[in-house]
């Protein structure tokens, strides 16, 4: 998830100024940012993902094609 929310309910994107928590803005579990190396040139991207068993049943999850 690229997008995630504040406590106070305002936008933010994912990247290395972000802060290290958020809020989902579908379900309002909490967020952790996290980071990958990307194969192309080795730089960082940086995503918002659900705290570990933390309402699995969010829309927003990445769920596998079965």
């Amino acid at each position: 998830m690229k997008i995630a929310q504040t406590i106070d309910g305002k936008q933010i994107s994912a990247n290395a100024e972000a802060p290290a928590k958020a809020i989902c803005p579908i379900c309002g579990g909490p967020l952790t940012l996290r980071s990958r190396s990307t194969m192309n040139n080795g730089s960082r991207t940086y995503f918002w993902r659900h705290r570990s068993n933390h309402n699995p049943n969010c829309g927003a999850r990445n769920r596998p094609i079965n």
